[in-house]
């Protein structure tokens, strides 16, 4: 599953109009027009993005099926919420499927081709650093990864990865600016080096850094999380 903002870029040669409500959402959600929990009632956008209710239909059902809203009976589609233990569980995945992205990229990073399109991204990745975040930098980012997972050559380990649908995070969880170029820039580094082990062990570590900014986040930015099932002897 690639995001359908990387989708855009890799050479599709126009949106439909599902495509564009998808795109939107997601990109609102980064921004704040849309927030965890947001009840996407079809009428309303029906009149925002002015189209048919089949549209909007399909452009929920695709969220739905990318895990990036929830649709229940009675209730409609809304922004998925998630509970600390979900937003933790997904950040444990990362830590090894990305620590395993960027020791693979290491590892290839000196066959044909490879470095350049490698060093393009990080650059316009790096680009941002210092300035105020913006869709325009997430998508960079997007590029970012999608470079490290082709340059490892593993491309279930990129759909995995796609899968887990980071933005979940990244739109309520934010570390500091600076922290966060530190790591791109101490994972680059080590895949240009060619040091598999050295680029999975900062991969890795940036995204306990990312867990240490969730364990301290307040607890009013989360989904209650599930009750606790009685103990039984």
């Amino acid at each position: 599953m690639v995001d359908a903002t990387t989708a855009g870029e890799m050479g599709s040669p126009r949106q439909s109009s599902s495509d564009r409500i998808v795109r939107d959402i997601k990109q609102g959600m980064y921004e704040g027009r849309f927030v965890a929990g947001q009840r996407l009632a079809e009428p309303d956008l029906m009149r925002l993005y002015e189209v048919g209710r089949s549209t909007v239909r399909e452009a929920l059902q695709r969220l739905a099926a990318e895990g990036v809203v929830t649709v229940t009976a009675h209730r409609g589609a809304q922004v998925r919420h998630l509970s600390r233990a979900e937003a933790r569980d997904l950040l444990q995945l990362l830590e090894v499927t990305i620590g395993l992205a960027a020791r693979l990229a290491a590892l290839r990073i000196r066959e044909p081709g490879m470095r350049e399109q490698f060093i393009k991204a990080y650059e316009g990745l790096a680009a941002f650093a210092g300035r105020e975040d913006s869709y325009d930098l997430v998508r960079a980012r997007n590029r970012f990864y999608h470079a490290m997972n082709r340059v490892g050559g593993n491309g279930l380990l990129g759909t995995l990865i796609d899968g887990f649908n980071v933005h979940l995070i990244r739109t309520y969880l934010r570390r500091p600016s600076q922290e966060r170029f530190a790591d791109y820039r101490a994972m680059a580094d080590a895949i240009l080096a060619g040091d598999g082990g050295r680029a999975e062990i900062v991969a890795r570590r940036h995204l306990r850094n990312v867990m240490t900014a969730l364990d301290e986040a307040p607890d009013s930015i989360f989904a209650p999380g599930a009750p606790t099932q009685p103990q039984t002897t």
